[in-house]
């Protein structure tokens, strides 16, 4: 046995070893289920789907605009005035058959650019000042039925599996680390040699060098705390047939949830091809193939796709962008409202956007679970006041499902 192979059937033990799982105690049975995939770092949500009628969108991305459909490298028409990247175009078929609902401007209410603290604060689903210590996953598992049981993958167990009565965590093991290295292109070695002397314009040359190199240090810094240690997105395509797997052979479990990293794209980002490129292919096959391991069980499945928060929308000196704030969130599942965008679009204009700099979030990323806790599990307002304590949406998201759970 090859040692991926080997990796690989030691996950799918792990997986099956982790029942017994947190039981809930609960007041109503239900057939329905939630895998949530959070992928940390921070996803560009102006580079998955892309304005492409939007002039200030080429205007802040010189290098890394993805270019409108039909021209080469371009986009995949999606709605009007919109393009899906072009690596992820496997999602095409779900949105087609309207099971994928994409929503363009979500996430935290308030800008909140530190990765713990962003992620800390969409697990607990409260604001972040407060220092909740239970995630909305595990208030919502004793409302699924007694016999009701969850599962969460990550390094370390998360928030939102956190509190009462628990979520039982597996560690997921074998699996590509979230790296983004950046490679010094070789031209520099030509430059060390040119500006090796002493007069002014040589040092001047490697000062930049040091600070540069002191700037990239300390992303590279951060790339890693943002995934705090969670495999690569590269790890869905393997990993979603195997939560499938889990579930088949545990029915009672209703909830799932993944962290994934590999999107914290501060530098050689690219555009069409590229290191984001890359990551995208992963997660539209990983997606895919999650919905047709799926097969029928995707009727009673939704499946949501997270991120603490999007990109800047100008590029850095890095061909990269930085940290930012609306981003895009994914539902799939055959009783999402799919083939649409849903909530309203504020543009990129620079009266539009949030700090004068990031795409300004118009769907406050609670009104989505509110929607996933009554649309689609069937629950009332007195189980949305547990899920979202001292929340209720001011203007809620309506129509993220096709129909109410039944």
């Amino acid at each position: 046995m090859k040692r991926r192979e080997f990796l690989s059937a030691m996950t799918i033990a792990a997986l099956g070893a982790a029942t017994p799982l947190a039981f809930a105690q609960g007041t109503q049975a239900t057939s329905k289920r939630l895998i949530v995939l959070f992928l940390r770092g921070g996803l560009d949500g102006l580079s998955a789907v892309v304005p492409v009628e939007d002039r200030w969108y080429y205007q802040a991305r010189p290098s890394i605009a993805l270019p409108p459909p039909g021209q080469e490298g371009g986009t995949i028409p999606l709605a009007p005035g919109f393009g899906l990247h072009p690596a992820l175009e496997p999602l095409m078929e779900y949105w087609r058959a309207g099971s994928l609902a994409l929503i363009p401007s979500c996430g935290l209410p308030k800008p909140l650019r530190s990765h713990p603290e962003a992620q800390k604060s969409m697990e607990s689903a409260q604001p972040a000042e407060l220092h909740v210590r239970d995630g909305w996953l595990a208030r919502l598992l004793p409302l699924l039925g007694k016999e009701a049981k969850a599962l969460t993958l990550a390094p370390n167990p998360p928030l939102i599996g956190q509190g009462k009565p628990g979520v039982e965590n597996v560690r997921p093991t074998g699996y590509p680390p979230s790296v983004w290295r950046i490679e010094r292109p070789s031209v520099f070695g030509a430059f060390d040699q040119i500006y090796a002397g002493n007069d002014p314009m040589s040092r001047a040359y490697r000062q930049s060098q040091i600070v540069m190199r002191n700037k990239l240090t300390e992303m590279d810094r951060e790339i890693s705390v943002s995934a705090s240690g969670a495999p690569s997105v590269h790890a869905l395509p393997t990993l979603g047939g195997q939560i499938v797997s889990f579930l088949e052979k545990n029915p009672s479990t209703k909830l799932v949830y993944a962290a994934l990293g590999g999107l914290d794209a501060h530098f050689e980002q690219g555009s069409g091809k590229g290191k984001l490129a890359e990551a995208f292919v992963s997660l539209g096959k990983g997606l895919a193939g999650l919905a047709k391991a799926l097969g029928p069980g995707l009727t009673d499945t939704a499946v949501l796709v997270m991120s603490e928060f999007g990109r800047s929308l100008r590029e850095n000196e890095f061909a990269g962008t930085d940290n930012g704030h609306g981003t895009l969130f994914m539902l799939l599942g055959a009783n999402a409202a799919g083939g649409a965008l849903h909530g309203p679009w504020p543009g990129l204009a620079p009266d539009k956007l949030s700090d004068g700099l990031d795409l300004a979030v118009t769907v406050d990323f609670r009104d989505v679970i509110a929607q996933v806790v009554q649309s689609h599990f069937g629950l009332g307002k007195e189980a949305l006041a547990q899920v979202l304590p001292a929340y209720m949406p001011a203007s809620p998201l309506q129509g993220l499902f096709k129909s109410s759970a039944s």
